[in-house]
Formats: C-alpha cells, structure tokens, sequence
C-alpha cells in the first residue's frame, strides 16, 4: 500500500520552480547585460544551466517514484544539494564580476530555489509522515 498525497503537488511546485529559474536572468551588471542565466550558454552559464534543468527534471522524477518511499527522500536529499550547489555557483561568479555589486546584480529570480528548496522540505517530511502511516497500519494487522 502507498499513500502518496500532497508532496507530489510540493515536488511539482519544485520542478516548475527550478524550471522557470533555469531560463531567467541570474546576474545583471550596471548596464543591464545579463551575465549569467537568460539562456546563456557560455562557460559557467551553460553549466549552470544544465544543472537547474538536471534539478526540475529530478524533481519531475521523483514524483513517480513513490514505490520506494526511502528513495523518494534521498532524492529529495539529493534535490536540495544541486540547488545550493547551483546558488553557491551563482554567488561565486556574482563576487568574481568586477564591475558588478552583489545586491544590484542579482535579479529576484533567485529566490526561486530558496523557495523550491522548502517545497522540497516540505515533501521530504511529507514523505516520512506516510511512512510512519505505513508503518503503523501494518503492525495493526
């Protein structure tokens, strides 16, 4: 028996989170050029790029997985590592421009992952309260 209930809406919210941030304009210097994000695949911004698509995607994924409960958290787990090894990212390359300040270049896009990052949260304990659910109906029987 599996109960799958409302960390698939959290983990979709997620996904299309990470999937508008993928797209967006991260980095902005005085002039307004985007810098980083906004489809720019150059250097560290094709890398970037690739790692918020590989994070929606991910997420997209592991609504599909509710068979195995403890995958589904490690997932989860896993999720909330690249997101703030994609914003870790972000900031380095924000502090490396010279001719850009960190408060003005980035954009608010970027507090799309912070909130992406606590929809995951949310489902990762989603998730551990159905396995508790699980748990304890099978000791009833």
């Amino acid at each position: 028996m599996v109960i799958q209930r409302k960390q698939s809406l959290f983990l979709l919210i997620a996904a299309i989170l990470m999937g508008i941030y993928a797209f967006m304009a991260l980095l902005i210097n005085a002039k307004g050029e985007v810098i980083l994000g906004g489809m720019t695949f150059d250097g560290i911004g094709g890398v970037i790029f690739i790692l918020n698509c590989l994070v929606a995607l991910l997420s997209f994924v592991t609504i599909f997985k509710f068979k195995s409960m403890r995958f589904q958290k490690k997932l989860c787990i896993i999720n909330i590592l690249l997101i703030i090894a994609s914003l870790a990212t972000t900031c380095t390359v924000a502090f490396m421009q010279e001719d850009c300040d960190l408060i003005g270049s980035l954009t608010y896009f970027n507090l799309l992952p912070i909130v992406a990052i606590i929809f995951l949260l949310l489902a990762h304990k989603g998730i551990s309260h159905d396995q508790k659910l699980l748990r304890g109906s099978s000791r009833i029987r």
